[in-house]
C-alpha cells in the first residue's frame, strides 16, 4: 500500500493526542533512535535522508527538519516509516504514539514553515468504498494523509472499480521540493484532519468519487475555497485527560496539528 492510498476504512472516532510539543526540539537521528527495533534499515535511511533532502530551503527549513520530511517520503519495505507512523496515529492505544514524540515535533516544526496549500487534492483506496461516505457527514483522518493535484499520480496506484477522493483542502502542505519523489507533487494533511463529505458516489470512468472539503473548527462555518487562511493556532491547556480506554494525559497539553 502507497502512501497515497493508505487510508482507513472506516474512519475511527479517537481521542486527540496531547503532549506532542513539550519535549527539545531534536536532530533526525535522535528522534528516531528509540524507533529503531520499529523500523527496518531505520539507521540507513536516516544517513539517505540526511545527505539527500533538500538544503539549503527556501523555507527556512533546517536540514534536520528537511530531512525529516524526505524520510517520510521514502519507500523500502512493508515497514518503511510513513507507515509504522501511521498505524501508530490511527491505533486506539494512544499510548502507541508517545515513542514517535521527538519526530512528530520535528516534522510538524518542518510543515509549519510552509505555506497552506489551498486547491483540490486527491487520494484514493482500492474498491469501492462509497457506501461508507454519507452526504454531510464529518470524519477525522487521524494519519498524516499523503495527496497529490495531479489525479493521474494517484490512478497510477490503483485498479479499476476503486475509490478516488477528491478534496478541497485549505491546509495542505506542499512537500513536493522536499519529498523523496518531487514529480508526485505530494501535498499533505496533517493527522487529525476533519473533512466534510460533500457527495459520494459519483462514477467517473472506471473509478467511484467522494468529494470531500477540509474543515478545521466545528464551531465556524467552513469557510469558501477562496478565502485566506492562517494557520490555526495550538490549542494549550492544562490538566489531566483520561481516555475511555486509560490513556493519561498530564500537565500542558496541545492538541495535534489542530
Amino acid at each position: 500500500m502507497h502512501r497515497f492510498t493508505d487510508v482507513e476504512i472506516p474512519a475511527k472516532r479517537l481521542p486527540h493526542i496531547f503532549g506532542y510539543l513539550e519535549g527539545p526540539l531534536l536532530g533526525l537521528m535522535e528522534t528516531l533512535e528509540p524507533l529503531s527495533s520499529h523500523v527496518k534499515y531505520l539507521h540507513e535511511a536516516v544517513k539517505t535522508a540526511t545527505k539527500k533532502c533538500h538544503f539549503p530551503s527556501e523555507h527556512g527549513l533546517t536540514r534536520d527538519e528537511s530531512a525529516a520530511l524526505y524520510i517520510y517520503t521514502m519507500e523500502w519495505d512493508e515497514k518503511s516509516l510513513y507507515k509504522v507512523l501511521n498505524e501508530a496515529l490511527r491505533s486506539k492505544y494512544r499510548k502507541r504514539v508517545t515513542v514517535w514524540f521527538p519526530y512528530l515535533k520535528l516534522f510538524h516544526t518542518a510543515v509549519q514553515k510552509l505555506p497552506n496549500v489551498q486547491k483540490n487534492l486527491w487520494r484514493g483506496i482500492e474498491r469501492d468504498f462509497t457506501n461508507s461516505f454519507k452526504k454531510d457527514d464529518v470524519i477525522t483522518w487521524w494519519s498524516i494523509s499523503s495527496c497529490s493535484p495531479d489525479v493521474d499520480v494517484i490512478k497510477e496506484f490503483l485498479k479499476d472499480n476503486s475509490t478516488l477522493f477528491l478534496i478541497e483542502a485549505v491546509q495542505g502542505k506542499d512537500i513536493s521540493m522536499y519529498s523523496s519523489y518531487p514529480f508526485e507533487k505530494e501535498v499533505l494533511l496533517c493527522p487529525a484532519t476533519r473533512l466534510q463529505v460533500l457527495s459520494n458516489g459519483l462514477e467517473s470512468s472506471s473509478f467511484h468519487l467522494v468529494h470531500l472539503r477540509e474543515i478545521h473548527d466545528e464551531s465556524l462555518p467552513t469557510p469558501p475555497p477562496s478565502a485566506t487562511l492562517t494557520p490555526a493556532a495550538i490549542d494549550l491547556t492544562f490538566g489531566v485527560l483520561i481516555d475511555e480506554i486509560g490513556n493519561r494525559y498530564e500537565s500542558s497539553i496541545h492538541k495535534l496539528y489542530y
